[in-house]
Parts: C-alpha cells; structure tokens; sequence
C-alpha cells in the first residue's frame, strides 16, 4: 500500500497494483496498450482522483493528474 497526494493536498491510499499501472502512466497512455485488467485499475485511479481520462479522436488517453504546486 501506499500513500500520494492528489492536486489539492488530499492523500489517497492506493494498492501496489494500483501504483504499477500509475508508474506505467509517466507520460499519456492508450486504453488499448493496457490488458483489461489494467484498464479497470486505470478507470478506478481516475475514481480515486489520482488520474485523468482523456477522450481523443476516437481513443482514450490515460494520464497522471498534475499537481498544483
């Protein structure tokens, strides 16, 4: 388990699966380079306010959210 801060200063405890597939996420990441089981985890990141979803020409793009600071 882990601790990180979302924009705002809010901390969220997330799985170490959790923060694989974040890690995966340093830069945009296509839906459809993810397994589906990483595209669950990735939707419930973007739940939990840890990532972004991004709809564009017709594909989804998976990315970290960027802080305030």
């Amino acid at each position: 388990m882990k601790m990180i801060e979302c924009p705002g200063g809010i901390n969220v405890i997330i799985s170490n699966l959790e923060n694989r597939v974040l890690e995966c996420m340093t830069e945009e990441v296509c839906k459809a380079d993810l397994s589906e089981r990483d595209q669950n985890i990735a939707q419930d990141l973007v739940s939990k306010g840890v990532a972004m979803r991004e709809r564009r020409e017709g594909k989804t793009y998976f990315s970290k959210t960027k802080g305030s600071l």
